[in-house]
């Protein structure tokens, strides 16, 4: 730990509980920008379909940072409206 920084209990338990932390879609999309790995999971896809998506034009995304791309939620919830790849339940 660097400069007296110290871990939260979610910090310490690692990724085990990460899916918990993205919200679902019956919790309403949230008012920020998501990832790629964010909206797969609220969708019920694979990540590369994400990619697939927005690379063939279906998905609108936005620069964020140098390397990085974010998906705003209206975008995603229009994608979904017009046929994603959801999970069945």
């Amino acid at each position: 730990m660097r400069n007296g920084m110290h871990l939260g209990s979610d910090q310490i338990q690692g990724d085990t509980h990460l899916a918990n932390r993205v919200p679902r879609i019956e919790d309403g999309l949230p008012r920020r920008l998501l990832t790629a790995f964010e909206v797969a999971e609220l969708v019920g896809c694979h990540e590369e379909s994400v990619r697939r998506a927005y690379l063939s034009g279906q998905l609108q995304r936005q620069r964020f940072g140098v390397r990085s791309w974010r998906f705003h939620p209206t975008d995603v919830e229009d994608w979904i409206r017009r046929g994603a790849p959801t999970r069945i339940s």
